[in-house]
């Protein structure tokens, strides 16, 4: 497995990076699976979150033979001081470990949730206390605002920052990266398939590179890849047929011309609709249970690839029922990060569904 530098922590990470993000959907049994799996074929960075379901306890469980090897990243996504010291005393003992070597203030999205964990009682005074108490290695940030993360990197307060990097989104290219390198801030790119669009279906939108045919996946990662300034991509694996499918991409060095780029940029935006980005962060939330972005990404298979049979057929016999318990409580507008009106794109949704 090919490796970089992840910024001034001085590790040298594996260039594909386990996302636990989706392990708010696989049983127990996949999971584990899946990531010694991924250990085996030489994945070293394992990232997660507190709010990502069962995600750490099945890292934690999956790592305790091999925990030493690996670097372990995750995130909180509490504002104050006492919540975010809980945070991690909770996250220490998912994950089953003596010291966390990364821990991010999760989705950072405006200036003032910014100033709020930057000011006194904030998530960052709990981080730093956590770091001289040896409970962690290096703080980073998360998040989906692009100029948000570039004052947060400036007060020099952050050794990694987690940024949204992919074919259809990358605006990270114009500040963000260039002084994350200037600051020697090491780069985890989230969401390469765009939240799962971008490979979905894998065998019905096909990409031709070098007269050979190629899923939008594969050559969704390779776009990320070729960019050097980015230490680690977070790829999300639920199974061990994606960690097959995926992890491969990591031996290989990848470059691609500017031309190559732009060609694929323009495809990949004329065919996947990405008003739901797929980040999964409305869903433990929902008190209805109800599966947004699978409901939405049944939307872009009916209006994007033409499956109208199944995405009708599937949302009527799994989803429709969800849908329509929608009390309009706003908790998924209150997650999500595009700050999307939700509970009014679940009607549009139904009625072309329907």
């Amino acid at each position: 497995m090919l490796r970089r530098r992840l910024g001034r922590t001085g590790f040298e990470a594996s260039v594909i990076g386990f996302g636990g993000g989706p392990f708010v959907r696989p049983t127990w049994e996949e999971g584990v699976k899946a990531v010694r799996r991924a250990i085996e074929l030489g994945v070293n960075l394992f990232d997660t979150a507190r709010s990502y379901g069962d995600s750490e306890a099945i890292i934690g469980e999956a790592i305790k033979d091999t925990r030493d090897r690996l670097f372990i990243s995750t995130k909180s996504h509490l504002r104050t001081t006492e919540g975010v010291a809980r945070s991690i005393d909770q996250s220490l003992r998912e994950l089953k470990v003596d010291k966390i070597d990364l821990i991010h203030i999760h989705s950072v999205d405006t200036e003032d949730i910014l100033k709020q964990c930057l000011a006194k009682g904030g998530a960052l005074h709990a981080m730093q206390e956590a770091k001289r108490a040896g409970k962690v290695d290096y703080i980073g940030i998360s998040g989906h605002q692009n100029e948000v993360l570039v004052k947060a990197l400036k007060t020099g307060e952050f050794d990694a920052v987690i940024v949204t990097y992919n074919l259809i989104n990358d605006e990270a290219e114009h500040e963000l990266l260039p002084l994350a390198k200037e600051l020697d801030v090491g780069v985890l790119a989230m969401k390469p398939l765009d939240g799962g669009l971008l490979a979905i279906p894998r065998e019905a939108a096909q990409f031709k590179v070098a007269d050979r045919a190629t899923s939008t996946a594969e050559t969704s990662l390779r776009f990320v890849l070729s960019n050097s300034r980015i230490s680690t991509v977070l790829v999300g694996m639920v199974s061990v047929a994606e960690v097959e499918e995926d992890v491969p991409l990591g031996f290989i060095p990848h470059q691609m011309p500017a031309q190559e780029k732009a060609v694929l940029q323009e495809r990949a935006k004329s065919m996947v609709y990405t008003f739901c980005q797929g980040c999964g962060y409305c869903l433990p939330l929902c008190p209805e249970g109800i599966d947004i972005p699978r409901i939405f990404k049944l939307q872009v298979l009916l209006e994007q690839y033409g499956m109208e049979r199944y995405a009708k057929t599937t949302y009527k016999e799994a989803f429709q029922w969800q849908v329509r318990r929608c009390t309009e409580c706003n908790s998924c507008m209150e997650r999500c990060p595009s700050q999307l009106n939700i509970p009014n794109l679940l009607k549009k949704t139904d009625l072309i569904l329907s």
